[in-house]
């Protein structure tokens, strides 16, 4: 497992933006969209030269293997419930298994971790009818749940399929990690990237926890990270590039 903290220089670039773009961070800033800000980011594009990234090595990632996916979940609190219930556990990081179907290659399944992709165009804020879901200042994706009325039209838009309708009320006893809000019912749920993590110069749980050192996570605009170094030859790739949302999730190995 690697260091869990963002590099200094990163850090502190980001209290910089948030400064320069006159948002306070109270805990709550995590979550609600600050005032004013728009849906859609374009006048928050020239607040910030960061670029929050994720890149997946699934060369690395062993079969059968759900250590992130199971960290994403006791991070977030993450409901699971028993039985047949289990069909309204939301998964905010999801293993798939993924096979090349081409001839004269090695088409062995591969596992890939999927989540938000944190895109620079996402659908889902232009869909949603009250600004629920909106662009941060840094780029990431949020969604504000005192705003979101429960219209599922960001669930529905989303091309990764990586957002989810709370249908039943987390157990007390499954919210353990109070930093994060206890998810409300009746609204949309996605990854974020672990932001309370972030915003508190920490690396998402997710990549902290894997073994094999998968994941890596940081600003791609700085040439000295190693997300950067890991996407400047060029062979990492995004899932359904074709649709242009610009998404921050890239893949080696695939």
């Amino acid at each position: 497992m690697g260091n869990d903290r963002l590099d200094r220089r990163t850090f502190l670039k980001m209290g910089g933006l948030i400064a320069a773009a006159g948002v306070t961070i109270p805990a709550a800033s995590q979550i609600f969209a600050p005032s004013g800000l728009a849906s859609s980011g374009k006048e928050l594009s020239a607040a910030t030269d960061v670029s929050w990234t994720m890149v997946a090595d699934v060369s690395k990632c062993s079969p059968d293997c759900t250590i992130c996916e199971d960290a994403c979940a006791d991070e977030n609190n993450l409901p699971r419930f028993p039985g047949k219930l289990s069909r309204f556990d939301p998964y905010w990081l999801r293993i798939i298994e993924a096979k090349k179907e081409l001839s004269g290659v090695d088409n062995k399944a591969l596992s890939l971790p999927v989540m938000c992709m944190m895109c620079d165009k996402p659908p889902c804020t232009h869909v949603c009818p009250t600004k629920a879901s909106f662009i941060r200042p840094d780029g990431l994706v949020m969604i504000d749940e005192h705003r979101c009325i429960g219209c599922r039209y960001c669930v529905i838009a989303c091309p990764y399929r990586v957002r989810f309708m709370i249908f039943k009320d987390t157990p007390d006893d499954q919210w353990t990690n109070r930093k994060v809000p206890k998810l409300m019912r009746g609204v949309a749920s996605k990854c974020t990237f672990c932001v309370h993590r972030i915003d508190d110069g920490k690396l998402p749980r997710c990549v902290v926890d894997c073994p094999e050192n998968a994941l890596t996570f940081g600003d791609r605009n700085d040439p000295e990270t190693e997300v950067a170094q890991l996407l400047e030859p060029g062979t990492a790739q995004a899932l359904r590039p074709n649709l242009r949302v610009g998404p921050n999730v890239f893949y080696l190995g695939l």
